[in-house]
């Protein structure tokens, strides 16, 4: 059974080729080779590629959009806690995944309709914790929005770093005066 390996270690071998090489880098044998199985056991766990992309897709949803909301709110605090926890690990993410789901969203229509998915949940929790630390509901999502249209552009520089100051800086504006 070891030999076939898991569905979550083809899921994570995906993603991180995804994040190394682009979604031209999914392909079957060498990620096989990769794991150091045959390519038997990609089809144990998935019927085609196709099937694995979108399983990629639901992953990607899951491990950096669902996981990470649920991470901030398990850290507690109040609103504008959880505020600088969001803001904090985001700026802190690996944005080479991003980067390539992105890309992939501009030729595949699969791809778009998950990534606008995962920009509206995204945004959306962040409009909710404006809202929470004071800010009306139609501020809050535009405030939301902008925050996330930010972090994207953010995301597109290599070895961009926010500095603690900046972090704070970014706060004391988000934070309804």
């Amino acid at each position: 059974m070891e030999e076939r390996k898991n569905r979550q270690s083809w899921l994570a071998a995906g993603l991180r080729t995804l994040a190394g090489e682009g979604v031209q880098g999914l392909r079957i044998m060498p990620i096989a080779q990769q794991l150091g199985v045959t390519k038997g056991s990609f089809y144990w766990h998935f019927r085609n590629l196709d099937e694995y992309q979108s399983a990629l897709l639901e992953e990607w949803e899951q491990s950096h959009t669902q996981a990470a909301i649920e991470c901030v709110e398990g850290l507690g605090g109040d609103a504008g806690m959880k505020l600088r926890h969001w803001i904090t690990g985001s700026l802190g993410a690996d944005f080479m995944l991003s980067r390539a789901i992105r890309s992939w969203s501009n030729t595949d229509q699969r791809v778009s309709s998950v990534q606008a998915q995962v920009d509206q949940k995204r945004i959306a929790y962040l409009a909710k914790l404006l809202c929470d630390t004071g800010w009306p509901q139609a501020d809050a999502l535009a405030l939301g929005e902008w925050t996330y249209w930010a972090w994207i552009g953010y995301s597109t520089l290599d070895g961009a770093h926010a500095s603690e100051a900046q972090i704070a800086l970014i706060l004391s504006v988000l934070r309804p005066k």
